[in-house]
């Protein structure tokens, strides 16, 4: 499942560069409002799964996001 999230992230973002689950996705040139609506609408396309902006704001890794995915799963 962590592939196909790093691959679904990578998309959402329109990201070229590899991307891990260690990284702080903040800290990613993409990541701007458009980047947050994109990866929030994958999500809930993808995984049925709604993460909402104050969730999303605690969290730091692309891992915590791939948790919460898997946890509300």
């Amino acid at each position: 499942m962590e592939d196909l999230f790093l691959k679904q992230f990578a998309e959402a973002l329109e990201r070229s560069e590899e991307i891990c689950m260690t990284d702080e996705f903040r800290s990613y040139q993409e990541w701007d409002s458009l980047a947050i609506l994109s990866l929030l609408a994958s999500i809930d396309e993808e995984y049925s799964v709604n993460i909402n902006s104050a969730e999303l704001e605690k969290m730091k890794t692309v891992g915590d996001v791939c948790k919460c995915v898997l946890d509300k799963s």
